[in-house]
């Protein structure tokens, strides 16, 4: 979705068309995103608010996938510490998992002379030190945070060290908005990866699981996927079969394409998603 329906707010262009043309053929379109911040039913509100339809039976985030992850774990985490937004929370709960809240964080509310920058250096360390501190967690799941903080990342590198597993929704680099690139959650993954020293084990693209959830719902095999990212996408969309189309209109451009390599090689190239009926897997529609 990121990057090749909308960028942020922004639709891109030929968007509601070209889904409206892919429904009209007998397509079946489903959404897959590994922005983790939203639970799929928000998802629904935003695509309604675009004018370009869904719902909940053909979304699949990596918010979704990462609790569904967790709830086939034996045994099935008790007590889970995210680092991420509420739609990641939000979508564990759902299947009964408890999960912290956000603002139970161990030093979610430094004082003043703690949060402040520059002032004291060792104000916020005295303050971690000091805090009253939980039983860690026994599972940590790192997502897409746009609140991120010193004092998170301690939290989770705490918890790991202490013998929690380690969970990411994706490792996305960067994800497009409106006019730039903002970091993505493996900006975050990277942080407390190297804080702890442990690897996470990561649900979303480049893993086959959406994919393959999607597909599984379908009820068939044959499948496209236009993506925004040769690394995620396209390797994503070739574990699972399917052709993978990129799309320049997200993460990658054209420079990047060349230096695709493997899986992340994508079957075809487009620009807009107006060129994708000149494609021939879309001959005829």
């Amino acid at each position: 979705m990121d990057g090749v329906l909308y960028r942020g707010s922004i639709l891109m262009p030929g968007a509601k068309e070209t889904l409206e043309r892919l429904r009209r053929a007998g397509w079946q379109v489903f959404f897959a995103t590994n922005n983790s911040t939203a639970t799929r039913e928000e998802y629904v509100q935003r695509l309604d608010r675009l004018g370009l339809g869904g719902d909940a039976d053909h979304i699949v985030t990596s918010a979704y996938a990462t609790a569904h992850y967790l709830e086939r774990l034996d045994p099935k985490p008790r007590d889970v510490y995210v680092v991420g937004a509420n739609g990641l929370r939000d979508e564990i709960r759902a299947t009964g998992i408890p999960v912290r809240d956000a603002s139970s964080l161990p030093g979610v509310e430094p004082p003043d002379e703690a949060a402040a920058d520059g002032v004291d250096p060792g104000a916020m360390r005295r303050y971690l030190t000091g805090v009253d501190l939980p039983p860690p967690a026994d599972t940590v799941v790192v997502g897409l945070d746009l609140h991120v903080t010193y004092a998170k990342i301690a939290e989770a590198q705490r918890c790991v060290l202490a013998g929690a597993r380690l969970v990411c929704s994706n490792r996305d680099r960067a994800y497009p908005v409106e006019g730039r690139l903002l970091p993505g959650a493996g900006t975050i993954v990277a942080a407390v990866e190297v804080a702890t020293g442990q690897t996470a084990v990561c649900i979303g693209k480049p893993e086959p699981f959406l994919f393959e959830e999607a597909l599984r719902r379908a009820g068939e095999r044959d499948a496209v996927v236009v993506g925004d990212s040769t690394d995620y996408d396209m390797v994503a969309a070739h574990r699972v079969g399917a052709k993978g189309v990129l799309i320049l209109t997200g993460l990658t451009d054209a420079s990047a394409v060349a230096q695709a390599r493997g899986e992340a090689v994508p079957d075809r190239v487009v620009t807009s998603l107006q060129e994708l009926f000149a494609l021939p897997e879309f001959a005829g529609v």
